[in-house]
């Protein structure tokens, strides 16, 4: 990457950084059968003829990084999609979890908060499996090789993230789920299973992050598009896919630059190691060059699985999503030349629609840490065999994007995307956000502990008056980019992949504590009273 990028005429090198990376050593699942022979549950992923490459030898074994390690020999109880209400209907039963094994199916939630509960229920281990019945499972489409959906013998690996568990965990496959159900009786297994897992923790481990600068005509702000290049297998898909986009993207600016054409923004190229287990390249990228991105920093588009289907979305902060009505409407449909990829986005059922940032990617650091608004678009659909072996150039060729064609759209986009950004005016639109606010405010104060929120309603009020002058009039480039990342901070928060508005107010209203909602309200509604006041003051007259 790092000389595909110096072809392109970017000064690019690669920035070693460290950090513990989990390996597995020894990993086994067994039924004890109280006689001779126990019965050994395979753990690789089942052959699929048509693709050979799926099972090849080299695809390595799979496992959950940072599962705790153990032998662990108990009982398995059938715990649902490992929810609160799924161990609430247990303990209704009559269901004990404790010193269990836990069978749970990914889906509801990040699989390391569905692991850190079970933990905390007293759980003794967690075997996590992708139901054929929930989305992207056999029982909704025809599997792979025949269509996108997950094959019976497939299953999903994944990080827990930091820190390390106590409990062992293990992925394993539909077919082995199946197994463990039909020996079941009333919700338990009748015998019981031995688990082993052996994890070994390479220390102090070198990882790359992938650099490439196209200097600007003001180098002290910058416009900075990522992906990142690790995978848990041949990552055809994720995240091959993004760092095909961004390549793309920075051979067209490249030619542009060579051709003359200089950004006002200087335009950095990141291609992340370790985001597989724990979005580490990033994270590190964001510590190594903290100061210059907090003060110059423009914007970040990420690029993580770019074309798993056919659906065109888009996630992000409010700030930017104006551009990218107008940019899709200069790009092509591949699927259909007489329209543009803004008319096939505005026909499809929920529309022209951007969401807000959730989490699970790159563009976490960069949001949630320093404020700097993101962007996050594809090309999505039924990803069936995500962070299997069988996310290889096959499943990209028949199933994700046959002939490649919203690679290019991808490309296509970025790099317009990026050319706007960096052209020399800091394109924030403030104005977006209280309607938004609004609404996610309406959301959270639904439930029935609450609390009074008039607070924030009204320094609501009073911020949206003062963004709308300052779209209008303009204000101060410097005063604007500290200002939105303040309210980014103030207004996005994740939990897993989910996204969580205002979270302190929400951790507040969560919690059910009427002290801690009121104090809560009262921060948000200052900090939004304190932004009013700075913007007002730069807003021009």
């Amino acid at each position: 990457m790092r000389d595909q990028l110096t072809e392109a005429g970017f000064d690019a090198k690669l920035e070693p950084f460290r950090h513990d990376v989990p390996f597995s050593k020894k990993l086994g699942l067994e039924i004890l059968t109280g006689g001779r022979k126990n019965i050994s549950l395979p753990l690789d992923e089942q052959p699929i003829p048509q693709d050979p490459d799926g099972t090849r030898r080299d695809a390595g074994p799979p496992f959950n990084a940072f599962s705790g390690n153990g032998i662990v020999v108990a009982n398995v109880i059938d715990a649902g999609h490992g929810t609160e209400a799924d161990y609430a209907a247990l303990a209704k039963r009559g269901l004990d979890v404790r010193t269990r094994i836990l069978l749970i199916r990914y889906g509801a939630q990040f699989r390391g908060i569905l692991a850190r509960r079970a933990q905390a229920k007293g759980a003794r281990g967690v075997l996590f499996f992708s139901d054929p019945a929930d989305r992207g499972g056999s029982l909704r489409g025809p599997a792979y090789p025949d269509g996108p959906y997950r094959p019976l013998g497939s299953l999903q690996r994944g990080s827990l993230n930091e820190p390390q568990l106590a409990i062992p965990t293990l992925p394993i496959t539909a077919i082995n789920a199946r197994r463990l159900l039909d020996d079941m009786h009333d919700g338990i297994t009748r015998r019981p299973v031995r688990l082993t897992v052996e994890m070994t923790m390479k220390h102090d481990a070198t990882l790359w992050n992938t650099v490439g600068v196209l200097p600007g005509k003001d180098p002290t702000h910058m416009v900075v598009i990522g992906a990142h290049r690790d995978a848990w297998v041949y990552g055809v898909t994720d995240n091959g896919s993004g760092v095909s986009t961004v390549l793309n993207a920075a051979r067209a600016l490249g030619y542009l630059y060579r051709s003359g054409w200089r950004p006002q923004f200087s335009i950095v190229v990141v291609g992340f190691d370790g985001e597989e287990v724990g979005e580490l390249g990033s994270a590190a990228y964001v510590r190594a060059h903290y100061g210059e991105l907090k003060n110059g920093c423009i914007a970040y588009i990420n690029a993580d699985e770019d074309t798993t289907g056919q659906i065109f979305h888009a996630s992000g902060a409010a700030a930017l999503d104006h551009l990218l009505a107008p940019a899709t409407m200069a790009i092509k449909d591949p699927m259909e030349a007489t329209r543009t990829l803004f008319d096939r986005w505005q026909a499809q059922p929920r529309g022209a629609r951007i969401a807000g940032p959730g989490g699970g990617s790159d563009f976490e650091s960069f949001l949630y840490e320093l404020g700097i608004p993101t962007l996050d678009m594809g090309f999505g659909g039924v990803f069936g065999v995500y962070h299997s072996s069988f996310d290889d150039l096959m499943y990209a060729r028949t199933q994700a994007d046959p002939g490649f064609v919203n690679h290019r759209v991808m490309a296509q986009l970025v790099a317009l995307l990026t050319m706007r950004l960096a052209s020399g005016t800091v394109p924030y639109s403030l104005s977006a956000y209280p309607p938004r606010m609004r609404s996610a405010l309406a959301r959270i104060g639904a439930g029935a502990h609450a609390g009074d929120l008039t607070p924030v309603t009204a320094a609501l009020r009073r911020f949206g008056y003062v963004a709308t002058n300052a779209d209008e009039h303009g204000i101060d480039g410097n005063v604007l980019i500290v200002a939105t990342q303040r309210l980014d901070r103030l207004f996005y928060g994740r939990s897993g992949y989910a996204a969580v508005p205002f979270p302190d107010l929400s951790q507040a209203i969560a919690s059910g504590n009427a002290a801690a909602i009121s104090a809560a309200a009262g921060r948000t509604a200052h900090e939004l009273d304190a932004l009013s006041t700075t913007i007002a003051k730069a807003t021009h007259r």
